[in-house]
């Protein structure tokens, strides 16, 4: 029997919230947040961690304190505010930038956005505040969002409690340290192990096949199948046919939700990496007539529901293309959730699918980040990605994080994760990415023109080299430090390990240093000797030198090619010789000698002289002709026949090159006799130094010590480490340096520009400044100079509207535009690319890349829609999903309110201040209007 735990009255009175008893790492959460720590909980997505989070809202509540929960997306902040608001009523506010909903509340649902922002613009409203909450802490990750985290953590007042909740990573140490450091001390909880636990699956051949059970066993193994497309494009012979049926062996979607269905493995989300996909996927399912709601009060049910939704839409809203199509799938038990969907569609997707009505949804994995959407079943449909460079693998974080939603807690025994075969991807490659090390999280740490503004002290700007300084990034790359710091320590640890000294007893080191120094001493001598003898031998050399110009090779052999018998020739070894023939078997010439022997030359350099315009000796034909090499001539001719071929040699007057030689060699050798004999004094002297050096080793102690090598090996080792000591402090040195050097450069960057544009003049503010630090934008600065260089005047508000919706959109996709504009916006666009490079052209000048500027092929739909235009209508002319106006337009409307806001506060009788109010007045209507108020009421048909 288990053994009774009492706890504290809050916990027990907050447990009647929940059906279940709960998990130990829960339970050590909420005492340490009693006993006033900060605490930090990694644990994998459905296990339950939320519970720590409104336990922390629960008791921050009681005490009668302010708590504020924060959430990356605006989606996740609307649903909590909705569940929260079920338990707490009138006591939660809402605060998404679009939305406002009672801000004086106890209990505060945000974006992490309008937290940072509070912070930097009004940081006495969290004096009331004891507990803020950071849910989803791994953005600190995200290129987008993660810097907002982190500027969050570093200006939350240490008087306040922090909850922060993360998904399993390898670095969850390193970041509660780095909170622990910047904040204050927080406790990390690590939970590892799954409330449901997960099996892997691999679709292959028509039939799910188990690979990892739900005990964590690979049970099957296929490391032969699979990425045959890619292995025949590296091995080469990839015909039109083979990818053909490679690809037709890719299952389809229908046929894997069959499966599923069979094995009563419902519901389902299959993951997709491409919005288009999801909905093609869909459909396909659809006509495939896959029978998954069989009974008819589900049909009734799903039918009630979806009439409840349209109920709220104008007419016209209904027949919207994306509205029909999910309408459509849905009385089938089929969706799709993207980014693009409408927010009232994605609604309905969440309602039906969490009730149970709607058996599988094709996502994208923006549905992984937060929504809470658990299934029995997941599908990878994909194992890779488009990141915005390069299709890629999924890293194993990426297949965690959609795994993770893959069993019901309270209702499913076991959790399934399917992976359908793909020619592209190899099974051993999806074993690797599913079972792969979790990836640390990376600071994606950058600075923003507006926060800097916000705590710029002048002149030099200290708080912003602060913020620098406090960073994750700047942890992260001190904790390079820290480790070069403890390489260093961990070496000296080493060198006083080793053991010093002489090993039996003699006098220390020195008798071994004494004992190298006699060793290196005689190397060096036996060096010296053999350069001296190498001298000696050079000397030799010159020796056989010629005084006459020696023909090269390429020379000879083009005359000896062409060469006539009986042409004289001089050679090193014979003097003058005759040459005879060329012989086909090898050799360079057969030549006659003086004594009588026809001889075969077997190198070029034998040859040092040929005469120029010498006519050959007439030598007989038996001579010319000799296929052979012969020891005496005179057995074949006569001696008067030998006799006067040398006597025509003799007439021609040939140079007597050997007396030539022999003068030259005398003035030569007297020319060396000094250095000769210096050199052979010196080379005396070496061998000499060479054999008392060779007794005195051979004397000294060490010599014939049978453990020298041991104390040479521990010499050796600590002169090594010593070294290495050396490198690493240098290494250390420069890392400091290069830190130092990038936060100085990076500040001096970003003052200048701001100097340039005018928002600080020799490190102080100016009028400028306050518009900027109001605007939160990463296009801030451009916005600011439009206002400043009156871009906005003259233009009616729908022509606003127009102008901000150009910064709103920020997908990194083609599509059709039939929109035109009106002479007027073609001329401001013109102006504002002039302004855009303008200011890209600074921030490149010094070294920053923090404005992206407008999108060029957004355009029209915003205007359109302020005066009055439908969604259907502006769909007929933009290729855009009606989710993407909607995400654009809202945008748009908080982008709006933050130039109107800063214009209220600082130029109330700005003109543009009426007109921007005019303009979100046109807007907020309809389907919009609509899309900003969902997170205040809770779904329809819930």
């Amino acid at each position: 029997m288990a053994e009774t735990i009492s706890l504290p009255e809050s916990i027990e009175q907050f447990s009647v919230f929940y059906p279940f008893q709960f998990d130990p790492f829960q339970l050590e959460a909420m005492l340490a947040f009693l006993e006033g720590q900060s605490v930090m909980v990694a644990a994998p997505t459905g296990t339950g961690k939320t519970v720590v989070a409104e336990f922390g809202v629960y008791e921050t509540f009681r005490r009668g304190a302010r708590v504020m929960y924060t959430t990356p997306i605006k989606a996740l902040s609307n649903q909590k505010f909705r569940d929260l608001r079920a338990i707490y009523g009138d006591n939660v506010g809402l605060l998404t930038g679009d939305v406002t909903e009672n801000p004086r509340a106890p209990i505060l649902v945000m974006t992490t956005e309008v937290l940072r922002n509070m912070l930097l613009q009004t940081p006495w409203e969290l004096d009331s505040v004891e507990c803020v909450i950071f849910d989803e802490i791994h953005y600190l990750a995200d290129p987008d969002r993660g810097t907002t985290w982190e500027e969050s953590i570093i200006l939350c007042p240490q008087h306040i409690q922090l909850i922060c909740l993360s998904a399993t990573v390898s670095n969850a140490q390193e970041i509660a340290d780095w909170i622990s450091r910047t904040h204050r001390p927080i406790k990390l909880i690590v939970h590892t192990e799954r409330a449901v636990p997960l099996a892997l699956w691999y679709f292959y051949d028509k039939k799910l096949r188990l690979v990892i059970d739900h005990h964590g066993r690979q049970v099957a193994d296929y490391s032969n199948v699979g990425g045959e497309i890619r292995a025949m494009l590296v091995r080469g012979g990839l015909t039109a046919e083979r990818r053909r049926e490679a690809e037709e062996a890719e299952p389809p979607p229908w046929e894997i939700v069959q499966a599923l269905a069979a094995e009563d493995m419902l519901p389902a989300i299959y993951f997709l990496f491409n919005r288009r996909d999801c909905e093609d996927y869909a459909t396909r399912l659809a006509m495939m007539r896959v029978n998954l709601v069989r009974d008819r009060a589900t049909r009734q049910r799903i039918a009630q529901v979806i009439d409840s939704f349209l109920a709220g839409l104008r007419p016209e809203d209904r027949e919207l293309s994306q509205v029909q199509t999910i309408v459509q799938l849905a009385s089938k038990g089929i969706g799709f959730h993207h980014a693009g969907l409408l927010p009232v569609l994605k609604q309905l997707v969440e309602v039906l699918f969490s009730q149970g009505l709607m058996k599988v949804v094709f996502a994208t994995d923006t549905l992984a980040l937060g929504v809470n959407m658990p299934a029995r079943t997941v599908v990878i449909g994909r194992m890779t990605k488009w990141d915005g460079r390069r299709r890629r693998l999924l890293t194993p974080n990426e297949f965690q994080q959609m795994a993770g939603r893959a069993g019901r807690r309270g209702m499913d025994e076991r959790g399934n994760v399917v992976v359908p075969y793909s020619p592209w991807i190899s099974f051993k490659e999806v074993l690797a990415v599913a079972t792969g090390a979790l990836e640390p999280v990376r600071s994606a740490f950058t600075i923003r023109y507006n926060t800097v503004l916000n705590l710029w002290d002048p002149p030099r700007g200290d708080r912003v080299r602060q913020l620098f300084q406090k960073s994750l990034a700047q942890y992260q790359a001190a904790q390079r430090v820290r480790l070069l710091e403890e390489e260093i320590l961990e070496i000296g640890h080493e060198i006083e390990a080793i053991p010093r000294g002489c090993l039996i007893g003699l006098d220390g080191d020195e008798l071994l240093y004494d004992y190298r120094n006699v060793v290196a001493q005689l190397n060096q001598a036996k060096s010296q000797e053999r350069h001296l003898e190498q001298d000696l031998a050079e000397l030799q050399a010159d020796l056989d030198d010629r005084p006459w110009a020696v023909p090269s090779r390429p020379v000879l052999r083009r005359l000896v090619r062409e060469m006539a018998p009986g042409t004289p020739l001089h050679t090193r070894e014979r003097g003058w010789v005759l040459f005879l023939n060329r012989l086909p078997y090898g050799g360079i010439a057969l030549v006659l000698t003086r004594e009588g022997s026809a001889e075969l030359l077997t190198e070029y350099r034998q040859i040092d002289y040929v005469p120029h315009d010498v006519e050959p000796v007439a030598i007989p034909e038996t001579l010319a002709r000799l296929p052979e090499p012969v020891s005496d001539v005179r057995g074949i001719v006569s001696e008067d026949a030998f006799a006067t071929i040398w006597r025509q040699v003799d007439q021609l007057g040939l140079p007597d090159l050997d007396a030539m030689l022999t003068e030259y060699r005398r003035q030569v050798e007297a020319r060396m006799a000094p250095e000769r004999r210096r050199l052979e004094e010196r080379l005396a002297a070496v061998r000499q130094a060479v054999h008392d050096l060779t007794q005195q080793r051979f004397r000294h102690p060490c010599h014939a010590c049978h453990r020298r090598k041991e104390h040479q090996r521990n010499l050796q080792r600590i002169a090594r480490l010593e070294q290495e000591r050396a490198e690493l402090e240098a290494q250390l040195g420069r890392e400091i340096a290069a830190e130092e050097r990038r936060v100085r450069e990076l500040l001096r960057g970003i003052r200048n520009v701001l100097e340039y544009f005018g928002y600080l003049h020799r490190g102080y503010p100016t009028n400028k400044a306050d518009t900027l630090a109001d605007v939160f934008d990463t296009n801030g600065l451009i916005i600011c100079e439009m206002l400043d260089r009156d871009f906005f005047k003259g233009l009616d508000p729908a022509d606003v509207a127009e102008v901000f919706s150009w910064f709103a959109f920020d997908r990194e996709t083609r599509f059709a535009n039939h929109f035109t504009l009106p002479t007027k916006l073609v001329l401001l666009r013109r102006r504002l690319e002039s302004l855009e490079q303008e200011v890209f052209e600074i921030e490149r000048r010094n070294g920053l890349a923090l404005s992206t500027g407008h999108h060029e092929g957004f355009y029209g739909a915003m205007r359109a829609w302020c005066n009055g235009a439908t969604m259907a209508e502006i769909t007929q002319l933009i290729e855009l999903s009606e989710g993407d106006l909607v995400l654009t337009f809202n945008k748009t409307l908080d982008l709006m309110r933050q130039v109107r806001e800063m214009l209220e506060k600082l130029y109330p009788d700005h003109p543009l201040r009426w007109t921007i109010a005019s303009a979100e007045a046109l807007a907020r209507r309809d389907i919009i209007e609509q899309s900003l108020m969902i997170g205040l009421l809770p779904p329809v048909g819930s």
